[in-house]
Formats: C-alpha cells, structure tokens, sequence
C-alpha cells in the first residue's frame, strides 16, 4: 500500500536556517518539494562533477583492489617507480588526496593504452608467427641486389604444385589449413598467382616478443601501483563522497528554499508520511518553528513511500523494475506477489531444484549482508512454490514421478476392498495382479479394459493410490500429481483468475481515482464475464436461472453501453461501448491465451531434465571410469537446465505481471519516489 502524506510548510527566521536544515536533515523525513528557483546553481554543479569524479575513482579502485595481491611489506611499496609505467617523474605515497586521485586516473588511462597496444602486438605477432623468424635486414639486401620479396597465403585445397616448379617460389610453411609462401620477384615482375597476398611487416617475432614483454611488465607495475592506490585512497574517498552527498542535499534544499520580506524570512516545503508526523511534530512543538500542515490538493503530486507486510515487501524491488504507482493509485505489489510466486513455480516446477534454491539461500543468509538478505528470503518463498508445483507435476531433478511404476498387489486389493469397490469390480481388476507398467497411460487402458470405463472414472484415483510404485513413498501421493494435459488447463485458469482479479482491482483503482460512476462499465465487464462463465458451467439450467441469465446480461450490458461515460451524450457512450467491447473481447482472449507459456516453460524444463538424465544413465555403461562421466554430465546438465529455467521462470512471469495483470488493473504508474532530506554527519 501507499503511505499516506502530508504536505508541511515551515517558516525560518534566515539566521537560524542553517540550524533549523541541520535538525531537519538528523530526523530524516521531510521529501522536500523542489521549486528550481535557481540559486546556487554553478556550486552545485561543481559539486556534483566533484561527485561523480569520486565515484569513477572509486569504481576504478575497487576493481583493481579484487584483481591484485603484491605481497610486499610496507616498506616495499615506497620502492615503487611511478615512472615505469607514465613516463613521468617519481610520486611518493606522502602527495595529497587530489594529487593521489589524479595519479590513478592517470594509471587507468595508461592501463587502457597499453591493453590496447598489446591486442595490436598480438595480431601482428599471429600475422607474422608463419613466417618464422626473419631479419628485415635481410629482406633489404635482396631488394638491393634486384629481388624483390613478395609474400602469399592460400589454403591447401588452392595451392597448385606447379608453382613449386618456379624458381624463385620457396614454401614457407604449411599449418592449420594453409600454405604460405614467398616469391622473390625480378626486373620482369611478379608473376601471376591466384593466392592471396600478406604483408609480414618488418618486425621479426623475436623483436615483437620483446615489445611483448615490455608491455606486460608496464602493466604488471601500474596494476600494483594501482592496488596500493586503492588501499590508501579508498576509505578517504568513501568519506569525502559522504561528505559531498551531504553538501549537495544542503545546496538542493537551500535552492528549493523561498524567501520572504527581503530575503528574511526562508520559506520551505516538503511531505512528510503520516507514520513519521509525531515524531516531526514533537521536534517542531520544542524548537517553536513556525510551520502549515496540509492535505494534498488536487494539484499537488506527492511522492510515493511503499508500506507493505513483510511478504508484500519482498517483491517491492520487481514492482520497482516497471513502474511505482502513482499517489492516488493502488500500489498493486501485494496483489501480485501471490500470483508471481505461483508463476515462478509453474514455470520451474520442479520439486528437487525447489530444494536447492531454499537449501542455497538458507545457507547463503547466514553470511550475507543485510540489504542482500530480503532477496535471499525471496528465494526461499520462489523454493517453495517451486517444490509445490513440482509434485504437482510429478517432476524431481528431471524424474517423472508420475510414471514410477504401477503394480497391483494383495495389498492394492485390500485397500480398494476398503475404499468400497464391490467384488465383482474387484475381482475384475485381480485379473491385473502382479502386472508391471510402466506408466500410468498403459496401467489406465488396462484398468478401463478389464473393470470399465465406469469403475476407472469412478475410481481411478483410489485404484492409481492402491498400486505399488517403482519408487518408494511415492505411491501414496502421485494420484494427485496431474499429467500434462491437466497442468496446461490449469495454467489457464491460473491465467483467468489472475485476469479477473485484475479487473475486480481496477473497479476500486477507477472508483478511488476519478469516481464511482466511471467504474461502472468496468463492473458491467465483470458482471458479464462471470455471467458467462456460470453459464459454461451449468448454472443457469433450470427455467428461473434462465431468468436470472437474461437480467444479469441486461445488467451489464446498460453498464457497459449506457453507463460507461458520465456527462457524454447517449451516442457517444453507445459509440464508446462498441470500441470497448471490441478492445476488451480481443485483449481478453489475448491475455488468456498468453498464460500458456507457463504450462510450456515447465513442460520444456522437465523434458530437458529428463534427457539429461537418460545420457547421464547411458555413461555408466562405460567400464571402470563411466561413474565419472555419468556424475559430470548430470551436474552439468541440471546446471544448464536450473539457469535456463530459472532466467524463464523469471522474467516469464514478470511480463505476465507488467502486461496481462497491470493492464487488467489500470495501473498508470509514474509516481516519483519518496527520498527524504538526510543528513548523518551533522
């Protein structure tokens, strides 16, 4: 939900501003509103250059800092020549920050140069590597003498061995698919040769080796220096960024202060959550600042400040990904976290990586830091569906616990005795005693074949619950687990009911924004729709259902052709009605139709943990060493299978939630969030 606000308005004698903002900035709730009055603006744009400057810095530090391990003492590290690596004159670790902070954007932009010397070097160096080694000297005194050197690359299936018959022609080198060569041409020319001409350049292989060397070691001393920068520069700048936030929120606030009888009077507004206004009015009584509370007026736009249930709040930072709501809107994040959960886990469904995602993040959270803990707690939740739909679908690490084996016993027999079978239809099925199948198709064509189609579809969850399954415990659950046909339907009443839940939100998202009469053809929508729905399911047989049938229709039909826009003319909104339905007919049966992707992602990621399976199984055919293989191939298969299914189980439903849900909804989105004037150093 939105936390709600209240607009506070405060009058400061201009002596006592810098005081007052201090206090301010200490209780840190106040969301100022800016009023761009220009002041200050050259300063803070320094600042905020300032800023920015700190953070390249900082990210440029920090990256070496993870890449380098020295070793040395600290008294080692004053050895260090700076001159190594810019060509300049030596630095000491005594030189002030910005001095510091210049020096390593100065070793960053060498680093980068050299990098990109050293990609050159190498290409030069395979370019030439063929040719093996050779003098450019050389080369120089057969030109003198009238040759002229001139080199070729072909592939093997090109070169035509009468060339070797030239004189002057001498193969190189044949490697990899090719065949270089050199002609020394004389006073008549080059001769012809249908083979692509290379430049060597004139460094030989050793010389470029050298270059080579060189360039690594230079990077190798600006890495150190680098990482001892990093080391001495960090914390500083950590602090001095600190301190510049805290300068730039002052200089924002002091722009987006008014003034008042000649600039005596400092005039400042802000919202401020209802949650936090006693703790802001007890300040205020103490200190006698002159201060207006208000509601928000129709003009006025309030920040958005989410206030959600534990369980609502862990899926804030998706609902952030799209859009925050607008102040006047429904914050919809506690609507669909429920349905995202039961995406997620359609979309993996697979009971055994379920495990492994709350067994990882349960471990994980013992060491992880605080702000990284509510996603690793959402994890767990992301398990849990996971797990339940797995065993819904029958599927655990790639198994199909749904075809484990079916065998009918004595005991089968006792329990179907005990279930209410009658001895006849018992001693039908006995027929079936001790028969394997394998999966539950054949064991259900032979049940239908032996006892009927009648006693099956009576029965048959209590004859499947009865057999014996190939692996243990799973035999007194899998007569719940649904077979693909069932899970796809399933994804579509997940889909509809999501759907429907949308359109039932958006009456009281209309209603709450512009009025009760404009969410009527909405409620005509739903009326209509869940009218129909009755009617697909038999509700309205009887003669006087029939008559609550056509009322109902007539219902909504005035709501939605009649009602749907207040103060227009009865042909617009007969006009209006007609392009709604239109609209709203198309995209419902789009929106439907889009929740299949939930069946075919979960459909996909079992298939593909089952064949992994059945290859892993095959290796251990293989004498002595095939375990290895077996254990190698499934690890890495269930790896690729849980990362592919993971990253669709995620953003599948994310689409689903942004589009299909949020459309349904009428979210418009476009709220700006609550960031209240701070000050810790105060």
């Amino acid at each position: 939900m939105i936390a709600e606000m209240k607009k506070y308005a405060f009058l400061v004698f201009h002596r006592d501003y810098d005081k007052f903002l201090g206090e301010l900035g200490r209780l840190g709730v106040l969301h100022v509103i800016g009023k761009e009055t220009g002041g200050r603006e050259e300063v803070l744009d320094e600042l905020q250059k300032q800023h920015q400057r700190i953070d390249r810095i900082m990210s440029l530090l920090a990256k070496v800092a993870t890449e380098e391990t020295t070793g040395e003492s600290p008294s080692a590290r004053n050895e260090v020549a700076p001159e190594e690596t810019t060509g300049g004159s030596p630095s000491t670790w005594d030189e002030p920050i910005p001095e510091l902070s210049g020096r390593a954007e100065e070793l960053d932009e060498r680093i980068k140069q050299l990098n990109t010397r050293r990609e050159e070097v190498l290409k030069e160096l395979d370019r030439i590597t063929p040719w093996g080694a050779f003098d450019g000297d050389d080369l120089e005194k057969l030109v003198r003498t009238g040759y002229r050197p001139v080199f070729y690359r072909c592939p093997d299936r090109r070169f035509d061995p009468s060339w070797e018959e030239m004189e002057n022609l001498f193969v190189i080198n044949r490697e990899a698919g090719n065949t270089w060569f050199l002609v020394l041409a004389g006073p008549d020319g080059e001769p012809e040769i249908d083979a692509e001409k290379v430049e060597p350049g004139d460094r030989s292989p050793a010389a470029l080796k050298e270059l080579l060397a060189q360039i690594d070691h230079e990077l190798e001393a600006g890495s150190k220096e680098l990482a001892r920068l990093s080391e001495i520069l960090s914390p500083v700048l950590e602090r001095e960024k600190a301190r510049l936030d805290e300068e730039i929120s002052l200089l924002e606030v002091y722009r987006d202060t008014q003034k008042a009888t000649g600039d005596a009077v400092m005039i400042l507004e802000g919202w401020v959550p209802v949650e936090n206004r006693a703790r802001l009015d007890k300040w205020l009584e103490k200190e006698s600042v002159v201060h207006v509370v208000m509601d928000p007026g129709e003009e006025d736009v309030p920040p958005v400040h989410l206030r959600n249930n534990r369980f609502s709040r862990l899926f804030e930072p998706i609902s952030r990904l799209f859009d925050l709501p607008s102040y006047g809107e429904m914050d919809l994040t506690p609507y669909f976290a429920p349905f995202f959960m039961i995406f997620f886990g359609f979309c993996l469904g697979d009971a055994g990586y379920g495990i492994f995602f709350i067994l990882f993040a349960t471990l994980l959270k013992r060491r992880a830091k605080k702000q990284l803990r509510p996603i690793l707690t959402l994890t767990q939740y992301l398990g849990v569906a996971t797990i339940l739909f797995g065993l819904i679908s029958g599927t655990f690490f790639g198994v199909n616990l749904i075809d484990s084996g079916y065998t009918l016993t004595s005991r089968s027999f006792a329990e179907l005795e005990n279930a209410g079978l009658t001895t006849g239809q018992i001693g039908d099925l006995r027929t079936l005693e001790g028969t394997y199948f394998r999966n539950r198709a054949d064991f259900q064509q032979a049940m239908e074949q032996t006892a009927g189609p009648a006693t099956v579809e009576t029965y048959r969850k209590t004859i499947i619950r009865s057999a014996e399954a190939g692996i243990p415990l799973v035999g007194r659950f899998r007569h719940l687990m649904q077979d693909p046909q069932s899970m796809f339907y399933l994804s579509l009443l997940i889909g509809a009911s999501q759907i429907l839940f949308g359109i039932f939100i958006r009456i009281f998202n209309v209603g709450r924004q512009k009025g009760f009469m404009h969410a009527l053809p909405i409620i005509g929508w739903l009326i209509l729709i869940l009218t129909l729905v009755l009617q697909f399911g038999g509700i309205f047989e009887t003669a006087p259902a029939r008559y609550l049938f056509y009322g109902l229709l007539a219902v909504s039909g005035i709501l939605i052709f009649v009602l749907n826009k207040p103060g227009a003319g009865i042909l617009t909104r007969l006009g209006s009605g007609v392009w709604d339905s239109y609209s709203m007919v198309t995209g419902l049966f789009g929106d439907l139709l889009s929740y299949i992707r939930l069946f075919a992602l979960g459909i996909s990621s079992a298939i593909l943990g089952f064949v992994f399976n059945d290859i892993s199984l095959q290796l251990l055919n293989i004498p002595y060493i095939g375990w290895l293989f077996f254990l190698i191939l499934l690890l890495a298969g269930h790896s690729i299978n849980l990362f592919l299914a993971t990253l669709g189980a995620f953003i599948h439903p994310m689409r689903l939630t942004f589009v299909e849900f949020y459309k349904n909804a009428g979210f418009k989105g476009g709220g700006k969030k609550y960031d209240p004037f701070v000050l810790n150093n105060q």
